[in-house]
């Protein structure tokens, strides 16, 4: 078990049903091909015109391709909207994400056990709305004001989906500070 201080702290859609047993590796093994699949689309997503300014030769470009960048962004997040509205797509719920447990806020008619497996889908952008599929086994529950904060442990993944997830959660990471940064120089 690798240990990682990174950690995404957010609002995301997720949902969660228990499970009386975890899949069995085969199934697990094609789940975690569908979650690295679904990380490497949102990846893709995420890189903007910015994100290549090493390249002098493209300066010249960077006006029109930030451009075309901002359109097919607005595209997708369009597209992505109409997909959303179709699907079944859970509530925002405040959360913590590592890349060995994830932490969330239930109301108590929703909580589940301590000890219960559960299978989570985790949206990570609505613009692409395709949930991670995770297993994990509910580790604590803590009482807080009319909530419960629910920890639950994830059932390790093979490397490629580990890193994978690893790269997400920096990202995001990295996201928010930029944000805190650009909010704190206005």
């Amino acid at each position: 078990m690798t240990t990682s201080s990174l950690i995404f702290t957010g609002q995301l859609p997720l949902a969660w049903r228990e499970l009386p047993t975890l899949p069995n590796e085969t199934e697990l093994r094609l789940i975690e091909q569908s979650n690295l699949a679904t990380l490497h689309t949102l990846f893709a997503l995420d890189i903007h015109v910015g994100d290549y300014n090493d390249d002098p030769g493209a300066l010249a470009n960077v006006s029109e391709l930030k451009r075309l960048d901002f359109k097919v962004g607005l595209v997708l997040e369009l597209v992505g909207q109409l997909l959303a509205r179709q699907k079944a797509i859970p509530p925002d719920r405040s959360l913590t994400l590592t890349v060995n447990e994830l932490s969330w806020d239930a109301d108590a008619d929703a909580c589940p056990a301590p000890g219960a497996l559960l299978q989570l889908e985790l949206y990570c952008n609505l613009s692409y709305p395709h949930p991670l599929i995770l297993h994990a086994e509910v580790a604590d529950i803590t009482a807080t004001d009319n909530k419960y904060r629910i920890k639950a442990t994830l059932c390790q993944p093979d490397a490629p989906l580990q890193e994978a997830l690893e790269r997400y959660i920096f990202l995001q990471h990295r996201r928010f500070i930029a944000n805190r940064r650009g909010n704190s120089q206005r």
